[in-house]
C-alpha cells in the first residue's frame, strides 16, 4: 500500500512542476514576484536573509524554488524506487541503496531535463541547461538522505534476523 501512496506522491510533485512549467513568462514572473515581495515583507524573514541574497531577491527566489520543489521530488522518487525494489535489500543494503540512489537521479534527471525542455515551447520561458544543474542541486541531497535512511533500516533489520 505505501508504494501506491509514494508513487502518488512523486506524480503529484511532477504535475505541479509540470503546471507551474507551462506558465506563460510574464504570469510565471508574476508569481514568483508575488512571493518574493511576500518574503521581504515578512519582518522574521528580514533578520535571516544574507545580504548577497537580498542584492538579486527575485532571481533567488525562483532558483531556491527549484531547490526545494526538487528536493522533494528527489526524496520522493527515491522513496518510491526503494518501496518498488525490494529485490534489491536482498543483494545487501548497500548495494540495494546504491541502486536506488542512482535510478532515483536518473528519473529526476530525466524529468529535470524533460521540464526545460517542455519550457521551450511555452511562451516567455526559455530552455537553460543550468536549471537542470539547479534542479540537482535539490534532487541529489533529497535521495541521498533517502538512500541513507533505507541503508539504516537495511542494515538494523538484517541484524534482527541474524539474531
Amino acid at each position: 500500500m505505501k508504494k501506491w501512496i509514494f508513487l502518488a506522491v512523486t506524480l503529484l510533485l511532477m504535475a505541479l512542476i509540470f503546471a507551474l512549467s507551462a506558465q506563460e513568462g510574464e504570469r510565471s514572473y508574476a508569481l514568483s514576484q508575488s512571493v518574493a515581495h511576500q518574503i521581504q515583507e515578512n519582518s522574521a524573514t528580514q533578520s535571516v536573509v544574507p545580504a548577497w541574497f537580498s542584492e538579486n531577491f527575485h532571481a533567488n527566489v525562483r532558483k531556491w524554488a527549484h531547490v526545494y520543489l526538487y528536493a522533494l521530488l528527489g526524496a520522493s522518487t527515491a522513496l518510491t524506487v526503494a518501496s518498488f525494489a525490494d529485490g534489491w535489500r536482498r543483494k545487501g543494503a548497500g548495494r540495494g541503496a546504491f541502486f536506488c540512489g542512482v535510478t532515483a537521479a536518473v528519473i529526476c534527471f530525466a524529468y529535470a531535463a524533460g521540464d526545460e525542455l517542455h519550457q521551450y515551447f511555452v511562451p516567455g520561458r526559455a530552455c537553460l541547461a543550468t536549471d537542470v544543474f539547479v534542479d540537482a542541486i535539490g534532487f541529489l541531497p533529497g535521495i541521498a538522505l533517502v538512500c541513507w535512511l533505507w541503508y539504516r533500516h537495511c542494515k538494523k533489520a538484517d541484524r534482527q534476523n541474524k539474531s
